[in-house]
């Protein structure tokens, strides 16, 4: 259980729930926050397509399941999904959502050796994401000719954490499965590179799990290991299927509950329900993830 839930918000959700469902339109029932979860959201990759197709309705869409949170990804020249920052956070935040983070891609080409400097266009990623009072903002992936060189990302990913902190962000990394099969230079996993080559005050991490467990390592070992080091994740489960598809949380071979009662050991303060495959349709598929969570006993 996440310890830092305040006194005075737990009343005032169980004032809220006391008064029953008749004064507590359904759409906002999702709103009330009980421990351990505080921060419960989508990425929007999982509904990438309705997004394309109708930015303000699919935002509707997300409120009314309940989603008080998004996090972001797309971003291009101080926009996202075709609009201004500015007014897409504005479309959230009229919606009664905000973007605690977002995925940003920062590459060897982001960062000039020379002058030991990041490139305008990635200060400006970093600035816009303050301007709109974003949290994080997160490297999704890195690209195979940088895994290659894995001893410069991470001092392109020290500058990114410090020009990011600098300007009241915290840098962050997501995982695929390749950070946990291939190795550097010294044999060490791209991963504990990761972990143990950037200042952990210059870089958290965001742990997808089901990429964790698709590379067939326990979640569990890693947040043992390196405790405090995972700020956010990527909540997304395993079909019991041959391929091993993403799937919805709870409808898979993933155990969250055992994985999320470490959450204070890991650091873990925002979930974020991430899909890939979909068994009906993605607006679908991120309702029911979330609903799933929620019923999770942990």
């Amino acid at each position: 259980m996440n310890h830092n839930f305040s006194r005075r918000q737990f009343l005032k959700n169980a004032s809220l729930a006391a008064a029953g469902t008749t004064l507590v339109p359904q759409h906002l029932l999702g709103t009330l926050s009980f421990p351990p979860i505080q921060h419960l959201g989508v990425q929007l990759w999982s509904i990438r397509e309705d997004m394309g197709k109708d930015t303000p309705g699919t935002v509707k869409a997300l409120a009314n399941m309940g989603y008080r949170e998004v996090e972001g990804f797309g971003y291009s020249d101080g926009k996202m999904f075709g609009m201004p920052i500015a007014d897409f956070s504005k479309l959230l935040r009229d919606n009664g959502i905000s973007m605690p983070s977002s995925h940003v891609m920062f590459t060897s080409k982001s960062f000039d050796a020379a002058s030991k400097s990041l490139t305008d266009s990635a200060k400006k990623a970093i600035d816009d994401a303050a301007a709109i009072g974003q949290k994080y903002v997160v490297c999704p992936y890195m690209i195979d000719e940088d895994r290659a060189a894995v001893a410069d990302m991470v001092k392109v990913f020290a500058a990114v954490g410090e020009y990011a902190k600098k300007a009241g962000l915290r840098f962050g990394y997501h995982n695929h499965d390749f950070e946990f099969t291939k190795r550097g230079p010294d044999n060490r996993l791209i991963v504990e590179w990761l972990l143990h080559e950037v200042d952990p005050k210059l870089m958290t991490m965001e742990m997808d799990i089901y990429w964790v467990a698709f590379a067939n390592h326990n979640p569990l070992d890693w947040i043992n290991l390196y405790p405090g080091r995972w700020e956010l994740c990527h909540a997304k489960d395993m079909a019991k299927t041959e391929k091993r598809e993403s799937i919805e949380v709870g409808d898979g071979s993933i155990d969250f509950t055992a994985i999320f009662k470490q959450s204070q050991k890991a650091g873990l303060k925002y979930y974020i329900v991430e899909l890939e495959n979909y068994v009906t349709t993605p607006l679908e598929g991120v309702k029911r993830a979330r609903q799933n969570l929620l019923k999770l006993k942990f």
